[in-house]
């Protein structure tokens, strides 16, 4: 995985700079691809300091003993590993959500936007159709509307994307495409009750030949669940962006508020 990790890192430096030549430095779509790379990097540099003589001497700092062994650290050097695949997965989802809330905003028409805004209160109105909804009821139910884009579910978002990519690139699938959008934002929502999946019902997701189960009240399941699969999962979502960057003409700026945080 090491020579993967160099290879993409190495790869996003040349695509940061051909994505700022076209779109300029303070543009979500170059924005997108550095803090990929910041990402990314963290990661790389974080995973390979991980070493057991390391962890030893911290234990024996910690619990003011000198009798533990390799063994005993085992659990805690997979730990270490494991929140670091959390991090990977939780702030590549984060980034691409900014990526997606950004370029909807600027990209649909606002007859879509209205949509994404409305869904909640449409939805509502359509389970209550065959009753009578008075006016004073309707401007209570009203207060479904979102009022920013940002407050739309991901999934409609990217779906509305995803819609606009025609005709989709050859050897990829759209379809495909959006369920591992949904998957991965599943996967990312796990991690913050320790990999436990609650959901109302069972669902299942391939990958590569390699299926992740999630089961209500346990933890998610994939037998191969290592970091080369979660990085590769990332690799991934960056394709999916450059899919909806790529097929959506759009050369005007879409300027990324996030800038101002380095300034």
């Amino acid at each position: 995985m090491r020579e993967q990790l160099k290879t993409e890192l190495r790869l996003l430096i040349i695509q940061i700079d051909q994505f700022r030549e076209r779109f300029g430095d303070n543009d979500i779509r170059p924005g997108f691809l550095d803090e990929y790379f910041e990402i990314v990097k963290t990661f790389f540099c974080a995973y390979y300091q991980i070493e057991e003589n390391d962890i030893l001497d911290k234990y024996h700092e910690i619990y003011g003993r000198n009798d533990f062994d390799k063994n005993d650290i085992l659990g805690p050097l997979q730990g270490q590993r494991n929140i670091l695949n959390s991090f990977l997965i939780i702030n590549c989802w984060s980034n691409f959500e900014l990526f997606v809330t950004l370029f909807c905003q600027a990209f649909l028409e606002s007859k879509e936007i209205e949509e994404l805004l409305d869904l909640d209160y449409l939805r509502v109105k359509d389970t209550l159709k065959n009753c009578t909804i008075d006016p004073k009821t309707d401007e209570k139910l009203k207060k479904l509307k979102k009022d920013h884009i940002a407050h739309s579910p991901i999934n409609n978002k990217f779906g509305k994307l995803l819609k606009k990519v025609n005709p989709y690139p050859k050897g990829r699938s759209k379809k495909y495409d959006r369920e591992f959008l949904e998957f991965f934002g599943k996967l990312r929502n796990c991690i913050h009750s320790n990999y436990i999946y609650y959901g109302s019902h069972d669902y299942e997701f391939t990958y590569n030949n390699e299926t992740f189960s999630f089961s209500h009240g346990k933890i998610v399941s994939q037998s191969t669940f290592t970091e080369s699969t979660i990085f590769s999962l990332t690799l991934f979502l960056k394709e999916i962006f450059l899919v909806i960057t790529d097929n959506n003409k759009f050369d005007k700026e879409i300027y990324d508020p996030s800038n101002e945080l380095i300034k």
